[in-house]
């Protein structure tokens, strides 16, 4: 086993939830996961706690929350009830806390005119910051495809994250065709 190296994140996007992944990584010196609500059809916790709970306990996990199942497709919502459902239901899918919880893209859902964008944003931000310190989650954050949007509206009221991810070097867009993610702000 390689020393662990706090660089090199699992990230389980479109990856198969398989217990030789996970062991594969700690041979390798990856102690960290990066995972979502969202990620295998909204099964990736229990998937993760099912191949390998006992494993978990030797991972730093990093999840996100913001996109949730809707008829025909995945939607996304900044809803300050959604987002606390989600991370309360991540703490029982993975039988433990994460370490970071980051809203999902919020960029996504933050369509409306500046103040009321600002205003989604902020309640977003002070759920995950409740969750923390709830202790839902170690920290919060915010991940995020394209972060432009955000730093206008963080003007002082609004909670800033303890940790800030942004995507970088994938070729191609997400979602496919751009349409199988639609939006819903703070309803």
């Amino acid at each position: 086993m390689r020393d662990p190296d706090p660089r090199i994140v699992l990230g389980l996007h479109r990856s198969r939830y398989e217990r030789r992944i996970l062991t594969s990584a700690l041979d390798l010196g990856i102690d960290a996961i990066d995972t979502s609500f969202y990620y295998h059809a909204f099964t990736a916790h229990t998937a993760l706690a099912s191949i390998g709970g006992d494993l978990l306990p030797r991972f730093t996990i990093s999840t996100k929350v913001g996109f949730f199942p809707a008829a025909s497709q995945a939607e996304h919502s900044l809803d300050p009830q959604r987002l606390r459902a989600a991370v309360e239901q991540t703490n029982r899918d993975l039988g433990r806390a994460p370490d970071v919880v980051f809203l999902h893209n919020p960029e996504s859902s933050l369509l409306g005119p500046p103040g009321a964008a600002q205003d989604v944003l902020g309640e977003a931000c002070t759920v995950l910051e409740a969750a923390a310190e709830a202790g839902l989650c170690g920290a919060w954050g915010i991940s995020s495809w394209d972060p432009r949007p955000l730093p206008a509206l963080a003007d002082g009221t609004v909670p800033r994250p303890g940790v800030l991810m942004v995507h970088a070097g994938c070729s191609k867009p997400w979602p496919p065709g751009g349409a199988s993610v639609r939006t819903r702000s703070g309803a």
